[in-house]
């Protein structure tokens, strides 16, 4: 049998299995040093909580327990009370003898469970030789893989991963593991949130409408020459949720590179009031000729995320503004290979902002669209066309 249990139950859980080591090595290390010395022995019913062979008394069993330890010379503090309680109110189903001790004091604690008579057998054997073992003989050992304690059939093992128990026969794993991960993972609702990659196409838009000094012709682009590319990180809050559906909210930054890809020869330059277009060195061919423009952004996206399953997993639509990192022309000599690169601003707007929408599928990547509110140049810079972006997120 396999249990997952999250740290706030595995804090309990491990408080008392370290409680109760501690007192059976302090058992273990009292026996092995002094388990011939005389020492109080101390009878606790464990079903009813209280001292044996006390009568009618009023006391709570910590302040007959305080009673005692003064009486030997032994302080009851508490860690030591706590230790003693946890076992008393365990699971536990045999009697247990617990020794603590003190300087040179000692004192025995035995906690029983079954007190049908008076006559409380206090003869627990605790064994530490390490020869051969028999059916009672318990047995703690240290070392790098954890805490072994053996008890006849039943042993308990605690790691570093967690909670090995055979209670003979019958074997059970307590599995450690980070809850908020757990949360995360079982919370039934797809998230967006995480490392992102963005693989896509770009093109102008409204490039009916250019006129003025500048052609249509220009501004025509090689449509898979075009391409999108970005990486970023999103974080994702919650805002409300039903039982099919939740609404949420995701956040992050992201960087992303426009690829304009011009299919004529003539390529981008930057004159003194705006940008124009200039044949290549005596019109020599160039088998590339494009303007990258490189932006960080920052989006901000409210989403329905649909069930863990479901075959849309999640519908979003919001918004991004950015920001001009760099931008520079690249050509390339059809002939030669000769590649030159010229960074300028080329009268672009330095803000970016608009819409942006995302479609998850199940099975498949994620779909998204970027339609830039703003122009690409600056106003009377260029032409007042814009940038829109499409593909697929990883």
């Amino acid at each position: 049998m396999k249990t997952i249990i999250n740290l706030k139950t595995l804090k309990k859980i491990s408080y008392s299995i370290i409680a109760t080591i501690a007192f059976i090595i302090s058992t273990n290390q009292a026996m092995a040093n002094g388990g011939d010395k005389d020492s109080t022995v101390i009878s606790i019913d464990k079903r009813n909580q209280t001292l044996l062979n006390q009568g009618n008394n009023t006391k709570t069993l910590r302040e007959n327990l305080q009673e005692l330890f003064q009486k030997s010379g032994m302080s009851l503090d508490d860690d030591t009370w706590r230790g003693i309680r946890r076992i008393v109110n365990s699971d536990l189903n045999k009697d247990t003898l617990l020794v603590i001790t003190q300087s040179d004091k000692s004192i025995k604690v035995v906690i029983n469970t079954n007190t049908k008579n008076s006559n409380v057998n206090t003869n627990v054997n605790v064994n530490t030789n390490s020869g051969g073992t028999s059916s009672n003989e318990k047995q703690v050992k240290v070392g790098l893989g954890g805490v072994v304690v053996k008890d006849g059939n039943d042993e308990v093992r605690v790691g570093w991963n967690g909670v090995y128990v055979n209670d003979g026969g019958r074997e059970t794993n307590i599995t450690l593991r980070d809850s908020t991960r757990i949360n995360r993972k079982n919370s039934g609702f797809n998230s967006r949130s995480g490392f992102n990659i963005y693989l896509g196409l770009n093109s102008f838009t409204n490039t009916g409408n250019i006129g003025g000094i500048y052609n249509t012709k220009d501004f025509e682009l090689s449509p898979f020459g075009s391409r999108y590319f970005g990486f970023g990180w999103t974080r994702s809050g919650m805002i409300s949720k039903g039982t099919k559906a939740a609404l949420k909210i995701s956040y992050g930054l992201e960087f992303s590179w426009y690829n304009f890809m011009l299919e004529n020869n003539a390529y981008i330059v930057k004159n003194t009031d705006n940008i124009g277009f200039a044949d290549y060195r005596n019109q020599i061919p160039l088998s590339r000729n494009k303007l990258t423009v490189a932006n960080i952004n920052i989006p901000v996206m409210p989403y329905v995320a649909f069930k863990k399953g479901s075959t849309i997993t999640y519908v979003a639509a919001g918004g991004y503004i950015g920001y001009r990192l760099d931008s520079y022309t690249k050509t390339k000599e059809e002939d030669s290979g000769r590649k030159d690169w010229n960074h300028s601003s080329f009268f672009l707007n330095n803000v970016r902002y608009g819409l942006a929408f995302e479609l998850g599928l199940k099975d498949f990547p994620d779909l998204f669209v970027n339609y830039d509110m703003n122009n690409l140049f600056q106003d009377n810079r260029g032409p007042k066309i814009g940038g829109i972006s499409f593909g697929i997120r990883l």
